[in-house]
This record gives C-alpha cells, sequence and structure tokens, in this order.
C-alpha cells in the first residue's frame, strides 16, 4: 500500500472516529442537560444532605453562628448559619454566596456532637425573608434600617422577597442571633401581612437526588 492509500484511510478512520463522538455526544447531551437542570434546583450542598440522611450534626470550620436552646422535655435544639450552594453564572462566574439557617433537634441526654444522633432538622434560607402584603400595599413600602428593599414576586401582587444583603455585611460581623428581631420588625410593618425565612424541604430533594441517581 503507497502514502497515497495510507494517507486516504487515516482520514476515512478519523472521520469516522469524528462521527462516532458526534454521536455519542449528541445522543447523551440531553441526559447531561437533564442532570444539570437537577442539580440546579436544588437548594443544599450536597454535604448536607449526607449528615441529614445519617442523622449527624453539622461541625467545623463552615459554621459562621450557633446557638443551643433547651426545650421543657430535656431535649435540645441547635440553630446554626452556615454558606449555602454555589450557584455560577452561564459565563462561569460565581454568584453571590447564599446563607442557610439549620436547626438540628437533640434526644434528652444526647451529646451535641458530629455523630448525634440528630432526631429532626429544618433547613431554611438565612438570608431571604418570604413576604404577605396586606391589601392595597406594595413591596416598595417595605425597607429594613440597613437599606434593603422588598421586591415584588412577579405574577403575585400580594407577595414580596426581601434579600438580606446590606444587613448581614461585612459578613464577620452579621448578628444572625437578631434574625428574630427583623422579622418581628417586618411583622410589625404597616404593609406586612407575614414575614418567613424560606424554607427548605430537604427530603423532598433528597428524593430527587435518589430518583436521579439510579439508587434505591
Amino acid at each position: 500500500m503507497g502514502q497515497r492509500e495510507r494517507w486516504i484511510l487515516f482520514l476515512v478512520g478519523a472521520l469516522m472516529g469524528v462521527g462516532v463522538l458526534w454521536v455519542v455526544q449528541t445522543n447523551s447531551q440531553p441526559k447531561r442537560d437533564a442532570k444539570r437542570q437537577v442539580r440546579e434546583g436544588l437548594n443544599l450542598p450536597g454535604m448536607m444532605y449526607d449528615f441529614a440522611v445519617t442523622s449527624k450534626g453539622f461541625y467545623g470550620h463552615y459554621v459562621l453562628w450557633e446557638s443551643v436552646e433547651t426545650r421543657p422535655d430535656g431535649a435540645k435544639v441547635r440553630s446554626i448559619v452556615t454558606g449555602g450552594r454555589r450557584h455560577y453564572e452561564a459565563s462561569g462566574r460565581e454568584m453571590a454566596q447564599e446563607y442557610l439557617l439549620i436547626r438540628e433537634t437533640y434526644a434528652a441526654g444526647t451529646a451535641l456532637a458530629e455523630p448525634g444522633p440528630v432526631t429532626d432538622y429544618t433547613f431554611q434560607f438565612a438570608d431571604r425573608i418570604a413576604l404577605k402584603l396586606k391589601p392595597g400595599h406594595q413591596a416598595a413600602e417595605v425597607k429594613l434600617p440597613s437599606g434593603d428593599f422588598a421586591q415584588p414576586v412577579a405574577g403575585k401582587p400580594d407577595e414580596a422577597l426581601l434579600a438580606l444583603k446590606r444587613w448581614h455585611e461585612p459578613l464577620e460581623k452579621t448578628p444572625w442571633a437578631e434574625l428574630p428581631k427583623v422579622l418581628a420588625a417586618l411583622r410589625a410593618d404597616p404593609a406586612v401581612a407575614s414575614a418567613e425565612l424560606i424554607s427548605i424541604d430537604w427530603k423532598k430533594e433528597a428524593e430527587i437526588i435518589r430518583a436521579n441517581s439510579g439508587q434505591k
């Protein structure tokens, strides 16, 4: 076989290889897109599902603030604030960090430590508040002394969202223990019918992960 024939065979082989890769890429792209959409729809970092499913406590340098409350039955509720899931723009640039409020419940006599076991969890966004507005009022009327304004929710004139952006700056001085007071002040606002931190259904999200990972 001459040099010309070998060169032609090489080109044909290369083109066939490119064709096979293109077919594989085309067929697998919808699956990758679907998995990406699932990931983008989740609110918690992966490690949080892991410790919640295994009933462990969340400890370490990621904890920005914590407090402990003892209930009349002896159970202890540990509240912590930590960073949330990282989000990125289409260009790859990281978006502003978000923060989570986690409440862990320990049965009476259980040591507050990572092994737990934790009997119950609640997850909420620590930096955003869902508002119900009273009839005749608008989101623009609601403002915190920090300068944070409520924003209207598209298609829902009686709802608004207030993101605590300026309130928690600088981060190292954020008065997380004052969150109940912030909520109380908003509830007392003449334009506000209710104000609540936005909750995250971690069990539902864990089921979504399980369903899309082939786990039983």
